[in-house]
């Protein structure tokens, strides 16, 4: 299969100036640049998305084939280094966008290297190997790709609470309102769940081949 030269190289899949994908990143100073670190091994680190559907009634080989086929020959070599699978939750702050809706699963991968176009031959040559077995449990038709750019390393709650510490101290920030917080949980805004297909507009309704 070959949908990533198609999608990765139709978006342009921006550099994650994020530390490294394992471990701990807590530290000392943290960073609020755009340059702040890169991937485990020292090179730079790419977030590539691609969110998809199965056929009609093939979730189960759809999600056994990507698990255990798709996405492990697509980083067991190379420089897509890790691979983690999604599916869409039905609750949200909001809706999002009819086309994000329409897709139930999403895999990131993660790419460490210098060379993108060389990393990304390299992947799709081994995509086209008997070895990715095809699936006919996959909608192809639904395959839609996004990347982003990450604003630093992750933030953990240790650095988050040393960061709120220092902006209460500097007075930007009231203290955390503990008596607030054992009242009764209020709606958040836009909190919703995702209405039934047949309640969304047709532009928003799941797509069926």
């Amino acid at each position: 299969m070959r949908f990533l030269s198609t999608i990765a190289i139709a978006c342009l899949v921006a550099t994650v100036a994020g530390c490294a994908t394992t471990g701990h990143y807590s530290r000392p100073d943290i960073a609020t640049s755009t340059r702040s670190g890169w991937g485990p091994h020292g090179k730079p680190l790419y977030y590539f998305m691609v969110m998809s559907n199965p056929a009609p009634g093939k979730d189960d080989e759809y999600n056994r084939w990507y698990d255990r086929i798709h996405a492990p020959v697509v980083i067991e070599r190379g420089n897509f280094i890790w691979a983690q699978r999604f599916e869409l939750s039905p609750k949200h702050f909001g809706y999002g966008t009819p086309q994000l809706i329409e897709r139930q699963y999403m895999v990131i991968f993660a790419i460490e290297t210098d060379d993108l176009d060389a990393s990304l031959a390299e992947v799709n040559k081994r995509l086209a190997l008997p070895r990715n077995a095809k699936s006919d449990a996959m909608d192809y038709r639904s395959l839609q790709s996004v990347s982003w750019r990450a604003l630093g390393p992750p933030t953990t709650q240790q650095d988050a609470v040393k960061l709120l510490a220092e902006e209460t101290a500097a007075g930007h920030i009231p203290p955390l309102d503990e008596k607030a917080l054992s009242e009764p949980t209020r709606p958040l805004p836009g909190l919703g769940t995702l209405p039934p297909p047949g309640a969304l507009p047709p532009s928003a309704a799941p797509r069926t081949p």
